[in-house]
């Protein structure tokens, strides 16, 4: 069942951690609809361990190209768990479009770390992203 396009979109978006009727209507909802509110989406994985965290992340998974931008606007930033969380948790089942633009700065992170990502480890986590896609 698709979520109904009529209602409210922001009511894809949870409301607290624990807000798992929002997460069960995202499941439900289109891929038009969850790009709608992408970057809000996002903003649930900068704690993985919150409860509503791996809902949005088998709701966002299958996103094609449009999961690029929003992304590269979190690794440009200076949240560098937040950073960790994507690479780790969110990237590694990207669909290849996402892969292919977001490389170049999953390499970079790779390999010229900001102090900050250096420090929370997220160079080994953005280096291991590359070793599970095959490429450096």
């Amino acid at each position: 069942m698709t979520y109904d396009a009529s209602t409210d979109i922001s009511r894809l978006i949870p409301g607290h951690k624990g807000d798992f009727d929002a997460c069960h209507r995202l499941l439900d909802a289109s891929p038009e609809q969850i790009r709608r509110v992408l970057p809000e989406l996002l903003v649930w994985l900068q704690d993985i361990n919150w409860p509503v965290a791996p809902y949005i992340l088998k709701a966002l998974r299958p996103l094609d190209a449009a999961l690029a931008p929003p992304v590269m606007d979190i690794l440009a930033g200076d949240d560098e768990m937040w950073k960790y969380w994507i690479i780790s948790n969110l990237l590694p089942q990207a669909r290849t479009e996402v892969r292919q633009a977001l490389h170049p700065h999953i390499v970079a992170i790779a390999k010229q770390p900001t102090p900050g990502e250096a420090a929370e480890e997220v160079n080994l986590a953005a280096a291991g992203l590359l070793a599970q896609w095959g490429s450096d």
